[in-house]
């Protein structure tokens, strides 16, 4: 079997399966095999930036050509070859070492706490639920979190993750006082959303604030809380000599987004008797880099996860959750025979929920429509606070980023739209009332993170000849921010915005395009993702056929996570 052919325009997985042969080469490697060993060298880097951690390599003889190579290492042997061959899996060499250490942090974590008073842990928790706030996975989560080291809590929105967190929370403080609590997220935004939420739902639990002062004020990314300088930074190698945290409890939320080599590094820092608690929903979409690390934890270790299922939040919107566990749950009617393909499945749609054709010009006139809610605010000199309230109400979710109906042309048209009907303007060529923008780099001096959105409007003390000069307004973790256009990092349009980009975001409204039939984006995890960023209005816009056909699409990621996990339990049953 051939490996995996580059596609045109490719250029850094061809120039690093180029640099490979030429080592084999230049090592004193067979000169049939180089060729070999340099297809095999892209296959590898285009995967993994696919998202996939190895490439499978089916051909005895393609494995023999590949061990005998002086640029690939074979396992468990792994040494510094840029390329590691384990079994019939390839791996670039960062990534085999990323999922070989989770694997063994993970078995290592997977492990009881020190033990407390059992009455005494029971009691606190029991205190922590209102009678009309019974909830056995959420109070399983807590005594789960209380008596272990690891924890995986998944569930979908409006299940109470975050209710559940806060709980465990004020439990942990009051169980042991002294303890050090971190709680992060993998994006800046998450981890703004995560602190901002805690810091919500701990009114509740803790009225006196005694509890909560002695709790972090914010959240912060996971690799500012490792040390590392920015998501470029080399997280697998820093999971190999990463000193362990200081913090007796860990909270990670949106673990989905989780990475292999962040969660390697991750885990790995944490610290002998601290605990980690991983928080997601493992249903939605992968990390954008390498793995899905959260689904396959909760696959592999089953009596470390609580799945919370009860919906507190949508309903009024169960249109919402009943489309979105039908696309969730798919593969159920497959097994039972009712599907055997996307004609067949029996989806039932709830009226409440508009289905369209996917036409650009109708999805740009429905989000124009929502949009003048907005503009009224701003041609009133609404607060900034209460326009941005207003521009978080309805989205354009995309699966495609580029084409008619992916996320750039959508916004170009809205934008366009927009602006033609602003009374200001800008030296600024790119900035007017109006403009919804979102933040593409991290700039932590300025409280700005990838992923926030924020909306430009004039000046709000303006008089004058300056009543033209503009701000952009964003929500800060406590405060809001008003900030000159020149100081803005680089952004783009965010009237529309890809379902990737909305991971962990959620709207009153939302319109989410969808890819022409057949396309390779069209998922059952992107599918899923996209309804449930809607609290309580849904238009899909895709052909008839496309939810089912994704529905029955599993975005599946090459890895060998579950298989070490296994393995390592295996042995541990053996020894015992």
């Amino acid at each position: 079997m051939r490996p995996p052919e580059a596609k045109p325009g490719e250029r850094v997985a061809r120039a690093f399966g180029d640099t490979v042969a030429r080592l084999h080469d230049r090592s004193g490697g067979d000169p049939a095999a180089g060729a070999i060993v340099g297809q095999w060298a892209r296959g590898a880097w285009r995967d993994a930036e696919s998202g996939h951690v190895c490439v499978d390599v089916p051909g005895e003889a393609q494995r023999r050509a590949l061990a005998s190579s002086p640029v690939v290492d074979v396992a468990p042997g792994a040494g510094e070859a840029p390329l590691v061959l384990d079994g019939d899996a390839l791996y670039l060499q960062r990534l085999w070492r990323a999922e070989e250490r989770l694997a063994e942090c993970i078995g290592a974590l997977d492990a009881p706490a020190a033990p407390r008073d059992a009455a005494l842990v029971a009691a606190t928790v029991d205190s922590l639920f209102a009678p009309a706030e019974a909830d056995d996975a959420q109070r399983h989560a807590l005594l789960r979190a209380l008596g272990h080291r690891l924890t995986l809590l998944s569930g979908g929105p409006g299940t109470g993750k975050t209710t559940t967190l806060a709980r465990l929370l004020v439990a942990f403080a009051r169980l042991a006082p002294d303890a050090r609590v971190a709680f992060a997220a993998p994006t800046g935004k998450a981890a703004a959303r995560l602190g901002q939420s805690l810091s919500e739902q701990l009114v509740r639990f803790d009225p006196t604030g005694e509890l909560r002062a002695r709790l972090p004020g914010a959240g912060t990314t996971v690799h500012r809380l490792l040390g590392l300088r920015g998501a470029g930074a080399a997280p697998a190698a820093a999971a190999t000599a990463a000193m362990p945290l200081d913090f007796d409890l860990v909270l990670v939320d949106e673990a989905s987004m989780l990475d292999v080599e962040l969660a390697a590094a991750l885990v790995a820092a944490i610290g002998a008797n601290a605990r980690l608690v991983l928080a997601g929903d493992r249903d939605q979409l992968a990390s954008v880099e390498a793995g899905a690390v959260f689904a396959d934890l909760c696959a592999s270790v089953p009596a470390a996860t609580v799945q919370l299922s009860r919906n507190h939040r949508q309903k009024d919107a169960a249109h919402i959750v009943e489309i979105a566990a039908q696309v969730r749950d798919a593969d159920g009617a497959r097994v039972a025979g009712q599907a055997d393909d996307a004609r067949a499945l029996p989806l039932r749609w709830p009226g409440p929920i508009g289905r369209h054709r996917p036409d650009p010009a109708a999805i740009v006139a429905d989000a124009l429509a929502a949009w003048a809610e907005v503009r009224e605010a701003i041609d009133a000199r609404a607060p900034p606070a209460a326009v941005l309230v207003a521009c978080e109400r309805h989205r354009v979710l995309t699966a495609m980023r580029d084409g008619p109906l992916g996320s750039v042309a959508l916004n170009r048209r809205i934008a366009s739209a927009v602006r033609s009907g602003t009374r200001t303007a800008s030296s600024v060529a790119q900035w007017y009332a109006g403009r919804l923008v979102l933040v593409t780099a991290n700039r932590p001096a300025l409280g700005l993170f990838n992923g926030d959105v924020g909306v430009c409007l004039p000046h709000p003390d303006a008089r004058g000849d300056a009543r033209d000069a503009l701000v952009v307004a964003f929500f800060g973790a406590s405060e809001l921010r008003l900030l000159p256009v020149a100081q803005v990092p680089p952004c783009e349009d965010a009237w529309a915005m890809t379902v990737h980009k909305a991971q962990g975001s959620e709207f009153e409204s939302v319109a989410l395009v969808l890819a022409p039939p057949g396309h390779a984006l069209n998922t059952r995890e992107l599918v899923y993702t996209g309804i449930t960023r809607a609290r309580s209005r849904l238009a899909i816009w895709a052909e008839p056929e496309v939810v089912a056909q994704a529905a029955l699409s599993r975005s599946a990621r090459r890895g060998r996570l579950v298989q070490r996990l296994a393995a390592r339990r295996g042995t541990a049953a053996a020894a015992r």
